[in-house]
């Protein structure tokens, strides 16, 4: 009898603590995934922006000061090529700088945030950070985005 009693407390007290692991691992893993998280955005949605009138489609606005994440291209807007704080993002490789430049809703005017730096990789990237929609100009072009960059990554 006395047995039974310490094995029903015994499982209800595993229980206990799978609940209490369970829900500490989740919000543990919600806090480290929340860095780079952010609505996954693709270059198909970002043409759909009318560069000529400014004007957005209603699933583009409402990702307007949102965090996001874009994959792309780095294009350096600063002399070192080691590290930059502000650099286009651009879908292709090819795209990166030619003539004429892309149009603007296929540019990305990334500014990292306060005084972050990344890295310039090889290849292609995750961009993570708040999209503004807004007209930035650079020396490669206008580009008809804004983010305000959290962390670069390679591209997976």
């Amino acid at each position: 009898m006395m047995k039974s009693i310490f094995n029903k407390w015994f499982f209800i007290a595993g229980c206990l603590f799978a609940v209490v692991l369970a829900v500490v691992l989740y919000f543990n893993a919600f806090k480290v995934s929340s860095l780079g998280s952010g609505v996954e955005v693709d270059w198909k949605l970002l043409g759909e922006m009318d560069y000529i009138t400014g004007k957005a489609p209603h699933e583009l606005q409402k990702l307007n000061h949102q965090a996001i994440k874009v994959p792309g291209f780095m294009v350096p807007l600063e002399d070192n090529m080691n590290e930059v704080s502000e650099f286009l993002l651009v879908p292709t490789p090819q795209a990166c700088i030619h003539v004429p430049a892309p149009p603007p809703n296929q540019m990305v005017y990334v500014k990292m945030k306060n005084t972050s730096k990344a890295q310039v990789p090889m290849g292609p990237i995750w961009v993570h950070g708040e999209l503004n929609i807004v007209t930035k100009k650079s020396m490669y072009g206008d580009a008809s985005f804004e983010i305000i960059g959290e962390m670069v990554e390679p591209y997976k």
